[in-house]
């Protein structure tokens, strides 16, 4: 997927432990869902063997860089006024965002997952212009040829 110089691409990673059922949980998340319209969305139970309990989601946003008000804004500013903007509205901490070297990308972490996010925001991986798990851009090429699927 191709995105623009002047996008905030975040992969958003949210758990609620206390949604008993898959509409319990698309409920909590709808409204998350409604503002932020990502590109792609999963939603999954989380594995009954697994270290987690409830629902999961994982959201890909893209959203617009603000513009600077003196038009020589840098990437780096562009990018924590975006995330903080993100954070306050996944009711996550703006101060955890880590940035990364260049200024062009960083994650927030939530340091307690079961606090402060109504929707369960635990994870936020942010890219200036590309998917934070897929910076290339390219598509997934997988060796296997589907001779076993029936």
């Amino acid at each position: 997927m191709r995105f623009s110089s002047d996008d905030l691409v975040c992969r958003i990673a949210c758990h609620l432990e206390q949604a008993h059922t898959a509409d319990e949980a698309m409920r909590a998340w709808l409204p998350l869902v409604s503002e932020l319209r990502p590109v792609s969305a999963a939603f999954e139970a989380a594995h009954p063997d697994g270290l987690r309990r409830g629902y999961l989601a994982d959201l890909l946003v893209a959203l617009p860089l603000p513009e600077d008000g003196a038009g020589g804004g840098s990437t780096r500013s562009r990018l924590l006024a975006a995330v903080d903007a993100l954070a306050v509205r996944l009711g996550l901490d703006p101060a955890d965002f880590e940035a990364d070297e260049d200024g062009a990308g960083g994650a927030l972490k939530a340091k307690d997952e079961q606090g402060g996010s109504p929707y369960g925001a635990y994870l936020v991986l942010a890219l200036t212009g590309a998917d934070p798990l897929n910076p290339d851009g390219e598509e997934k090429d997988y060796a296997d040829t589907g001779e076993d699927l029936p």
